[in-house]
């Protein structure tokens, strides 16, 4: 497996959460790599909502491979609880994320009803950033986060909702 992190800490924080009886963790990984990691640990696992907006390429972009395809959604129990919105070249910025966002992501939150969402925020998706070559604004990136919460706080369930920036 290769990626960026040698410690998963998102992976670590949803896997104490379900020990400590939360039922439905999201995870939202919006940064211009593919979660491969974090997909490979709750792939099988219908209790983590796996979502990855991430630059793809075909598979030719880092981590390379098909893995970060949207064809890949899970399987066992965790069949249909993996999501990834891949970008087949640079230059996605503020209108493309949200569109993901509103036809995607949210819809897709809101259905779940996660109780617990963990967002893996890497930058590089930023506007600026010469390896990603995406143009995520600081206003984008408050518009995806202020979104998120308001998808949070508007579940039909009641529960308690907390956002964890990692």
């Amino acid at each position: 497996m290769m990626g960026f992190c040698v410690f998963n800490n998102v992976a670590v924080a949803a896997s104490r959460a379900l020990q400590m009886g939360v039922n439905r963790v999201m995870i939202l990984d919006w940064d211009v790599h593919h979660g491969n990691g974090t997909q490979s640990c709750f792939e099988e696992d219908d209790r983590v909502l796996f979502v990855s907006i991430h630059r793809y390429d075909s598979g030719g972009f880092y981590p390379t491979g098909l893995a970060g395809g949207e064809k890949k959604t899970g399987f066992g129990k965790g069949a249909g609880f993996n999501v990834n919105i891949a970008w087949n070249e640079g230059g996605a910025g503020d209108a493309e994320y949200a569109a993901a966002f509103e036809l995607v992501i949210l819809p897709i939150a809101v259905e779940y009803a996660p109780e617990l969402i963990i967002i893996s925020s890497g930058f590089d998706s930023a506007c600026g950033d010469p390896l990603g070559n995406c143009n995520l604004t600081p206003q984008g990136y408050a518009w995806l986060t202020h979104h998120l919460r308001r998808s949070a706080s508007s579940s039909s369930i009641e529960t308690t909702h907390h956002i964890c920036y990692m």
